[in-house]
């Protein structure tokens, strides 16, 4: 066997553009005014035109009046605490509480909104019902250039696109730029320069305490992508890892992104730590029953190196449970490094920082948390 990955891919959609909201037209020598300007590329200046933050034009005044269509645009507005401004949800966020750990801090009365239809990934909005409830702004993500079109010409709406980065893949830049130009629209620009100051010092400490450390070896299974999957779901340049001082196994298998790999390439790799993300645990705790030989195999189960971490993708990217994991990944991987970190009081620190109160202990009563796994038991016992 090579060391090369055969790399089942998922179909990852195309990168989504960074959110932006323009004061004016393009200039006239704009590429897209050429001859072979591509159709595509004309819905998605028209988009960007028709999405210009009107509710600033005409009175300079904060939206009021909310909706929140695709996948992680509810989270944002979680984050800067405007959720009571909204009107309507999508169904999704009607769901028992799983994975998404915004949701956890929702008031329940967010549950007796009128429904804007089903949501998720890439749907359209019941475009009758958006017009009944009469929103000033539609925070929408993961919407392509022409529903946000359509969605803006059928309703007369504000519209701003936010993005987390590529599919499934946060990117800091792309989440901080929604951020800001959110927090705009809804005159929170504090709360947002407050989550932006938190995210960036977090970083810049957990990177100074790894940045000597050798990267030790680790793979990380179970990852989400439309749906939960097993043990071979992982994720190459998996933000939390590199943060860690990690040298994640799956970088070997090519660009970034979620991958299936085959049973024998993980032999082959025999990562010395596992990590499982917990939107997969209950698969692999299937899987582990059902076929132990596979994970007996690894160095890591026999070892007792095997790590439960908190969901990283859940209706797009849980923030605060990435910068959490990575904290936890790097206690983990260098102790010696974190020997004065607490990490259950680092975790509530930062989603109280995030969502405005401590979710770790709904967390751990829907079997979510931090801590040594065992695969045997099906237990996991914290990590201090």
């Amino acid at each position: 066997m090579t060391q090369d990955v055969d790399a089942k891919r998922r179909h990852r959609a195309p990168r989504a553009p960074s959110p932006r909201i323009d004061s004016a037209p393009p200039p006239r020598h704009d590429a897209a005014l050429s001859p072979r300007c591509s159709r595509r590329r004309l819905l998605g200046l028209l988009a960007t035109a028709l999405t210009l933050p009107a509710w600033r034009q005409a009175a300079g005044a904060p939206a009021q009046r909310l909706l929140a269509i695709g996948s992680g645009a509810l989270r944002l507005l979680t984050y800067l605490g405007a959720v009571e401004r909204l009107v309507g949800i999508e169904d999704v966020e009607r769901r028992a509480l799983t994975t998404s750990s915004y949701r956890y801090a929702l008031p329940a009365s967010i549950q007796r909104l009128p429904s804007i239809g089903p949501g998720g990934p890439g749907r359209m909005p019941d475009l009758e019902q958006v017009l009944r409830l009469q929103p000033d702004l539609i925070a929408a993500a993961t919407l392509d250039d022409q529903q946000r079109l359509t969605l803006r010409q059928r309703t007369g709406v504000a519209l701003m696109p936010l993005s987390y980065g590529d599919t499934g893949i946060l990117r800091i830049d792309d989440l901080l730029t929604s951020l800001r130009l959110l927090g705009a629209a809804l005159g929170r620009e504090r709360r947002a320069a407050e989550l932006t100051t938190t995210l960036t010092d977090e970083l810049a400490m957990l990177r100074q305490r790894v940045a000597h450390r050798p990267p030790v070896a680790a793979y990380l299974g179970g990852v989400s992508m439309q749906g939960s999957h097993g043990l071979t779901s992982t994720q190459s340049a998996h933000r939390p890892l590199r943060w860690a001082g990690a040298h994640n196994l799956a970088d070997r298998a090519g660009p970034d992104g979620h991958l299936f790999i085959d049973r024998e390439q993980l032999l082959f790799w025999d990562p010395p730590v596992l990590f499982i993300d917990g939107a997969g645990l209950a698969g692999i705790l299937t899987e582990y029953a059902k076929d132990p030989g596979l994970y007996r195999q690894l160095r890591a189960v026999r070892d007792g190196q095997v790590w439960l971490t908190l969901p990283f993708n859940a209706y797009n990217t849980n923030v605060e449970n990435a910068l959490v994991n990575a904290w936890m990944m790097a206690k983990v991987l260098h102790p010696e490094a974190l020997a004065d970190i607490d990490i259950g009081a680092r975790a509530s620190a930062i989603m109280r920082a995030f969502l405005g109160t401590d979710i770790m202990p709904a967390l751990a009563e829907h079997g979510y948390g931090l801590g040594r796994l065992d695969l045997e038991q099906g237990r996991w016992t914290p990590l201090s």
